[in-house]
């Protein structure tokens, strides 16, 4: 019963956190671009053109197909049409991750689901996402140390970035340390801390969870599979930053490549440690405005490419969210006619 309160005391407390962050970050990304004036940013904008746009949003489709090849090595063994299913279940992760980022985690527990409605075992599934999730950290913390000594190399004198690269190399052990765990068996280790603190009742029943940790043993077997998905979720990243690199060149403000990564790889190293904030609202507006004043951007020019930015997380994940609502929908009404149909057949049988 206390037990009870105090998980439903904490998940009041993060939803509250959660509501509070998107409050405060709107409130900021708003502040930010009354400040410096709408109308700069919204001509700095209007530059690129649909075209611009639409080829801003190809750029990230790419990164789309990149992230769905890494999740595709992943899965050990691979149902027929794996990759199809993968690019779709992708791009809704990202689309829910993003439209509906005041649940927590709602992008890849809707795509551990879908998963399972294309053949894929629900152990299966949950591993692999699991194990894409991490890789997709480490990659990105691999990204952000690549743009950390762009920065350094080209702009020595930003001494506060070597206080941030041990911060993430610090983090990056950590996520090969949370690697070494998941390789080692997850669930035996929480299973002996469990037997050891007179525990064990917790683990009784928990026999999907066992499952799911066999699948992700299996998976880092696999050695070159998870090494390609690393390289390929790097590539992921890469592709961001010629994102930056093309909208900025659209807008009549181009940058070199190297510091178009350099601002890609920090916003997003602040976007992810800003967790607790929806969507980044306001982290990513702000990171955009800071590092574009670093590197000669005008403010209104940093903060058309933040506003493009949210245009294409858009435009792309409106149709996502919407096709699988459509997808819900017809799954529901299937179900439920199933149902009836169960249900007329169990009243009618004890009449025959």
């Amino acid at each position: 019963m206390i037990l009870g309160q105090r998980r439903t005391g904490r998940s009041a407390n993060v939803k509250i956190s959660l509501v509070l962050g998107a409050f405060g970050g709107l409130a900021l990304a708003s502040a930010l671009f009354i400040y410096y004036g709408l109308a700069p940013i919204l001509a700095a904008c209007a530059a690129t053109g649909w075209g611009g746009l639409a080829a801003i949003c190809g750029v990230h489709l790419l990164s789309v197909v990149l992230c769905a090849l890494a999740w595709q090595l992943l899965l050990v063994p691979a149902p027929a049409r794996a990759f199809s299913a993968l690019l779709w279940v992708r791009w809704l992760r990202d689309s829910t991750g993003n439209l509906l980022a005041i649940l927590p985690a709602a992008g890849e527990l809707i795509a551990a689901r879908e998963l399972t409605f294309h053949g894929i075992a629900r152990p299966l599934a949950a591993a692999a996402t699991i194990i894409d999730l991490t890789i997709e950290l480490l990659s990105q913390l691999v990204f952000t140390l690549l743009g950390l000594a762009l920065l350094l190399v080209e702009r020595p004198a930003f001494g506060t970035a070597w206080w941030t690269a041990v911060a993430l190399v610090a983090a990056a052990t950590a996520v090969v340390g949370f690697i070494a765990v998941q390789r080692n068996g997850l669930f035996r280790l929480l299973q002996k801390l469990a037997t050891r603190l007179g525990l064990r009742q917790l683990f009784q029943g928990l026999g999907e969870v066992a499952r799911i940790d066999a699948a992700i043993q299996e998976i880092y077997r696999h050695r070159l599979r998870v090494a390609g998905s690393l390289v390929l979720h790097l590539a992921a990243w890469m592709a961001g930053a010629v994102e930056t690199w093309l909208a900025l060149r659209l807008m009549g403000y181009p940058l070199s490549f190297a510091d178009a990564l350099v601002i890609e790889s920090l916003v997003f190293a602040l976007r992810t440690a800003a967790f607790a904030v929806p969507s980044g609202l306001g982290v990513q507006e702000g990171g955009y405005l800071m590092l574009g004043a670093l590197l000669g951007l005008r403010p209104d020019v940093a903060l058309a490419l933040a506003l493009l930015k949210r245009a294409r997380e858009i435009m792309i994940a409106a149709p996502a969210v919407l096709i699988w609502q459509a997808i819900e929908s017809r799954r529901f009404w299937s179900d439920l006619g199933s149902w009836r149909r169960t249900g007329s057949a169990e009243v009618r049988e004890p009449r025959s």
